[in-house]
């Protein structure tokens, strides 16, 4: 009777140990692909939000070059992207965008030749402050 008694006791155990290093050994691993997973869309997102951006300033540089903007409302979809890129990314990446903005800006009121260059390297500035951010994310996930 007692070695019966040990045998099932011992089975119980055994499972009872089985079933919790189950248990934690999935928990981690859902959690870790819980994690990659919001990375992985913080990462889609913001790299949507930048292009965009990116895209809305060289939009009005090249606006620039054939005529002036005649009203303000003009600038509201910089504007816009501007103030989403100001809420989600770290300061580098706003810092970086906002000189881009302003030479956008005042690519309407400048020199050609002086507007384009000056945008360039600040286009080149801005891509990679936003690749170091984008890097940032993936590694803390």
């Amino acid at each position: 009777m007692p070695t019966e008694l040990i045998a099932v006791l011992g089975t119980l155990f055994g499972t009872l140990v089985g079933g919790l290093i189950n248990y934690f050994s999935s928990r981690g691993v859902k959690n870790h692909e819980w994690r990659l997973a919001l990375a992985k869309d913080q990462v889609a997102s913001r790299q949507k939000l930048y292009a965009e951006f990116l895209v809305e300033a060289q939009r009005l540089v090249v606006q620039a070059r054939e005529e002036k903007i005649t009203s303000l409302a003009d600038l509201n979809s910089l504007n816009g992207k501007f103030a989403e890129v100001s809420l989600v990314a770290p300061d580098s990446v706003v810092d970086a965008a906002q000189k881009l903005a302003d030479s956008a800006i005042t690519s309407h009121s400048a020199q050609p030749a002086k507007e384009v260059a000056d945008f360039f390297k600040l286009k080149t500035a801005f891509i990679a402050a936003a690749r170091q951010d984008i890097a940032r994310v993936l590694s803390e996930a």
